[in-house]
């Protein structure tokens, strides 16, 4: 039974005031019976509300382990993580969120630094805000990057403020995983980076149709025709004229500034139809254009007949938003239509010839006059067809044309630039068309005019000259090299993307500048002296010849490139492909200071080695010529036969022979000695045999010669034969497994090299292994960077064709793997 529950703390009192009682002196205090009787009635009344106090007590407990299990369901199931940390950033308390979302097991999480669960480059964050925390009363916010236990990163942001507990302080941190919410601000930044480019490339095409919108203001207020915009606030013609053009001024005697802000009804007066301008204000409200005549006034009320076609203009979403109103005056053509009536024959004469498809109807759609064009392009063979019905001679005309001819017939007057119509006998045409009214001498409405004109070829050009374009726009955008274009005064008029990443502009900031921006001097100076002279003399220093100039980057460095120019002349501007050649000429360099280092250093073996000894061989050359001069002469001889008679004196000339032999002895020695370090350089030279296995012989005897000269073990291994049949591509890999024992030995210190030779796959491997003290990881990305003798590999890899990785070995070390894709032979074969 627990003792701490209310009973049995009852009991424990009750046994300790009986100890009490026994201790008290035998002597009791002399009572009365109703004294007792009080007392014991106190004491049950005292006990009753002791019984009461512990069942609400017991209560109390209940609820407070209710309210302590759900606090805990709280705390451990949070969809946050919540830690308890101390000043050292030790883990004292972790929810189950805290251990799932680190994926430890929670008690593993206790008394473990959380640093253990930070990448290495959010430490430091992670340790200025624990130090934030300590060092105020207020809540801190961090973003880091963490580790799970199985090396998955996540991205979190830590809120941690302090308490105190006992005397001490405390760290209390929520762990919020917003991983998600930088993977979408990743994707939004990228989205942005999309944005601006398709913002780039579309900025030409908005400069240009900013241009155009310009031009076609220009052509509105110069039109011979009234035009008026008017807002779309209220239903027509009740919104304000907010532009008219010159031509309406004219027409009405009225100034812009005393028509804008105006209704259109300050043009109209008694005379006016309001049946026309109810029409008008019906096919607008339905979204369709309007057409009309009615009588309107000028500014000092003279009246005059108006021809009025107003259309809405609608906006992408298909909301309508402004009106535009053409006016002419027709007065002194309702004047002239007596005279138009008796030129209908010269009006036939003149359609007939008309050099475009052209064809006059009454209202009923029965021709009035049909050019020789119209003729011939519909294949009508019935020259007389005045008279007949369009829709008799063409039994197959669809509803759409018809729509067409009953809207021109109702005043409206509709134009295509471009349509696209099925050929019964297949294909396609293109045609710009136009249906307009024409009218009767009272002004209303006598038929249409359609005038047609076949622009399939023109249309089959303006296609593929646009193909051609998205195709070499298509090619400029990929291209690695930069491409520029420039006018006549050297100005950019376009560049590619290759062009702002090799010189740091964006197109922006070239279009519209002086293309010197990217050139140092002196060839700014000189450039416009170039363009000048070639336009002027024909004769190229850099157009249409190229050469090795410098260019000039954004922020001021200099670089060396390849410059290539040509001349459009038809479109008259001139395209540069610029490219640059910054690492090929350092390589170039590399490759020069290597050549004449291997120079030096044949040179310094021959002088140190071969030179010295053959010195030594002339010496001795000379004291045997010398000795063998004295034993030829004849006083030498005299004495040798003298002492030849004389047997004590044997002893001398047997020495000159001996000495003689000993000198030529040495001088053998020393030219096999000679001839033996002349074969080891020249080995150096060309150190692969002319043969399929020369590669293998020749990478053991490197090893072998390793191992003689550095003292370090130095294997080869090569378990099954592999054939190299190209002497270059052998080369170069013996160069690059001589080069990587170079480089281990200078900079690892290894204790053991390998060099091994196999294929895997048909494919030549070339390994180069030591256990050496490794390489910067940096190496294992860009070994190209970190120094010459990875260059040189990486080099002559790329020469052979041949894929070159630097890694380290996880044991230590380094392993260097050149890789051949193919049989062995060289790119060139």
């Amino acid at each position: 039974m627990d003792e701490s529950h209310p009973i049995n703390q009852s009991g424990s009192l009750r046994t300790r005031a009986e100890a009490l009682l026994n201790a008290m002196p035998d002597e009791m205090p002399t009572v009365s019976t109703k004294d007792v009787q009080a007392l014991v009635h106190e004491l049950t009344v005292y006990q009753m509300e002791l019984e009461i106090q512990n069942e609400d007590l017991r209560d109390a407990q209940v609820r407070l382990a209710h309210t302590r299990d759900r606090y805990a369901d709280l705390y451990e199931f949070a969809p946050v993580g919540y830690v308890t940390l101390n000043r050292d950033g030790l883990i004292l308390e972790a929810n189950l969120t805290a251990a799932t979302m680190l994926g430890a097991d929670r008690q593993k999480l206790l008394q473990s630094p959380l640093s253990n669960f930070i990448t290495r480059e959010s430490q430091d964050a992670c340790y200025l805000h624990r130090q934030r925390v300590f060092s105020s009363d207020s809540k801190q916010v961090t973003e880091i990057e963490m580790l799970k236990v199985d090396g998955t990163r996540l991205f979190a942001r830590l809120e941690s403020i302090i308490f105190e507990f006992e005397g001490q302080k405390g760290c209390r941190t929520a762990i919020i995983d917003v991983t998600t919410q930088k993977h979408a601000e990743s994707a939004l930044r990228e989205l942005n980076i999309n944005l601006d480019q398709s913002l780039s490339n579309r900025t030409a095409e908005l400069q240009e149709s900013i241009a155009n919108i310009k031009l076609f203001g220009e052509a509105i207020a110069h039109l011979r025709e009234g035009v008026m915009f008017t807002r779309d606030l209220h239903d027509w013609p009740a919104p304000k004229i907010t532009f008219v053009n010159n031509a309406l001024c004219r027409l009405t005697g009225y100034t812009a500034d005393e028509l804008i802000g105006h209704p259109p009804s300050i043009l109209h007066g008694d005379a006016t139809a309001t049946e026309t301008l109810d029409m008008i204000k019906s096919e607008l409200n339905a979204g369709r254009s309007a057409a009309a005549e009615w009588i309107s006034y000028r500014k000092d009320g003279t009246p005059y007949f108006a021809e009025v076609f107003v259309t809405p203009l609608f906006s992408d979403d298909g909301k309508r938003t402004n009106f535009v109103s053409i006016y002419r005056d027709i007065t002194k053509r309702k004047q002239d239509q007596a005279a138009l009536h008796e030129s209908e024959e010269r009006l036939q004469l003149f359609v007939k010839h008309a050099p475009a498809a052209l064809a006059m109807f009454d209202r009923d759609m029965h021709y009035l006059a049909a050019s020789q064009r119209w003729l011939t392009d519909y294949a009508i063979n019935d020259e007389d067809i005045v008279g007949r019905s369009h829709y008799e001679v063409f039994s197959n005309i669809p509803e759409e044309w018809r729509a067409v001819h009953r809207r021109g017939l109702a005043g409206e007057v509709i134009r295509k630039d471009e349509d696209q119509f099925e050929l019964q006998e297949g294909g396609k045409r293109w045609l710009r068309w136009e249906v307009r009214p024409w009218y009767l001498r009272d002004g209303s409405i006598g038929g249409i005019i359609i005038f047609t004109e076949d622009i399939t070829k023109l249309k089959k050009i303006d296609m593929a000259l646009h193909d051609r374009e998205e195709r070499l726009r298509a090619v400029l955008n990929t291209a690695a090299d930069a491409i520029i274009n420039i006018d006549k005064r050297g100005i950019i008029t376009d560049a590619n993307p290759a062009t702002q990443l090799l010189f740091g502009y964006t197109q922006n900031e070239l279009i519209g500048q002086n293309v010197k921006i990217l050139m140092p001097q002196p060839y700014r100076d000189e450039h416009d002296d170039y363009i000048a002279r070639y336009l002027a003399t024909g004769q190229p220093r850099i157009i249409g010849i190229g050469r090795e100039v410098m260019g000039r980057r954004k922020d001021g460095s200099t670089f060396p490139v390849d410059l290539a120019v040509s001349e459009v002349d038809h479109l008259g501007f001139f395209t540069g492909v610029i490219r640059d050649i910054s690492e090929r000429n350092k390589l170039q360099r590399e490759v020069v200071a290597i050549a004449e280092e291997e120079q030096q250093r044949i040179g310094q073996d021959l002088h140190d080695g071969t030179q010295q000894q053959l010195a030594g061989l002339d010496m001795l050359v000379q004291t045997l010529f010398e000795r063998l001069t004295t034993i030829s002469s004849p006083q030498h001889q005299n004495l040798a036969a003298s002492k030849h008679t004389n047997p004590s004196g044997d002893g001398e000339s047997n020495c000159d022979l001996t000495e003689c032999l000993d000198i030529t002895g040495k001088i053998l020695k020393g030219i096999r000695r000679t001839k033996h370090d002349v074969r080891d350089i020249s080995k150096g030279l060309v150190p692969i045999k002319l043969a399929p296995e020369g590669l293998m012989d020749a990478l053991r005897e490197l090893a072998s010669r390793t191992e003689e000269l550095s003292g370090v073990d130095c294997v080869f291994k090569c378990e099954r034969p592999v054939m190299i049949g190209d002497s270059a591509t052998a080369t170069h890999l013996y160069r690059i497994a001589q080069e990587a024992l170079a480089n281990s030995l200078k900079h690892a210190h290894p204790t053991n090299l390998l060099i091994a030779l196999d294929s895997e796959n048909g494919q030549p491997i070339l390994r180069i292994a030591d256990d050496g003290i490794g390489i910067d990881p940096k190496a294992q990305t860009k070994p190209q960077s970190t120094g010459m003798g990875f260059k040189i590999m990486s080099y002559r890899a790329s020469l052979i064709g041949a894929n070159l990785t630097i890694t380290p070995v996880e044991t230590g070390g380094t392993l260097i793997s050149c890789k051949l894709f193919g049989n062995g032979q060289s790119p060139g074969k």
